[in-house]
């Protein structure tokens, strides 16, 4: 596994209202200061994105973007956002952990730049699935008897390159499980790049802190969905795996909540015993208290 810096290009139709839309991933190999890029395949999808955008000079100029190698690593990939500063810009780099360089670019492309080619439910759709998973997740943590402070509400991990931030954790027994809620109910094509997302960042994360673990909380496909819905799912479930990120089932995430409140119990954790204690006063945040223990 090498890490490996990128920047995300965005095509800016309208200077005064900022509206970016990313379009294509630059990645860089600072061992060796070789690149890997890749642009959308269809820059005339984003008429209707973008009404009145002047997409024939917007190819013209991706097509004159040479990439070569890059010895200075994430420096000269910060100098294309000094250059490029009109309708096609660069963000700052980022690092990103994968096997190779080619996986790196097609990670990242996926997750920042791919588009479904079914239309997009409303977002709203989504959001309300991810939110029926966090309220079973924190009810079932009340009713295993963790003590409350074992539960945190924001957590924040930091990773040796980011910061890893799922929705929950529980933390016991020295270490901390990150809990993430993903609905593939309502919206698969987002839930695949949350799934990605948060499998790279648990990646950067745990491997600064050995007791950390992760699992995905997933509300599946249903029944009757397409195909492609199905492949979406099953991509997900297996590239957090390849991460070492469980993936529960919300129908098994009682149970999956039970056992941890079990085995905190074993071994004297936050959770041992059913009496629900309060932290003292000025125990300090959540967040914090989740750096900590990352």
């Amino acid at each position: 596994m090498g890490a490996y810096s990128y920047v995300v290009s965005r095509y800016v139709p309208n200077q005064i209202r900022d509206e970016a839309v990313n379009i294509g991933i630059v990645v860089v190999d600072p061992d060796t200061g070789k690149t890997a890029s890749r642009f959308m395949d269809n820059l005339r999808g984003l008429k209707a994105r973008c009404p009145g955008a002047d997409l024939r000079s917007l190819e013209g100029i991706v097509r004159s973007i040479r990439v070569g190698d890059m010895p200075g690593g994430a420096d000269d990939l910060a100098r294309l956002a000094e250059v490029h500063t009109y309708s096609l810009q660069f963000t700052d780099p980022r690092a990103v952990l994968a096997p190779t360089l080619k996986d790196a670019l097609g990670d990242t492309f996926d997750i920042f730049v791919g588009e479904p080619a079914a239309p997009r439910p409303a977002p709203e759709r989504a959001a309300a699935g991810r939110s029926r998973l966090l309220a079973k997740i924190d009810a079932e943590v009340s009713r295993s008897g963790m003590a409350e402070e074992a539960l945190i509400r924001q957590p924040e991990f930091a990773g040796s390159r980011g910061v890893f931030r799922p929705d929950r954790a529980l933390r016991g027994g020295g270490g901390a499980i990150a809990l993430h809620a993903l609905s593939f109910a309502a919206q698969p094509w987002r839930a695949l790049k949350d799934a990605k997302v948060l499998a790279i960042d648990y990646e950067d994360a745990a491997a600064r802190a050995a007791d950390l673990k992760c699992a995905a909380i997933v509300e599946p496909i249903p029944g009757g969905a397409s195909r492609g819905d199905r492949e979406m799912y099953e991509q997900a479930a297996g590239h957090l795996r390849d991460k070492d990120c469980e993936v529960i089932r919300a129908g098994r995430m009682p149970a999956y909540v039970m056992g941890i409140a079990r085995r905190l119990g074993r071994t004297g954790g936050a959770g041992g015993g059913r009496s629900r204690r309060r932290a003292a006063p000025g125990a300090g945040s959540t967040a914090a208290a989740a750096r900590q223990t990352a």
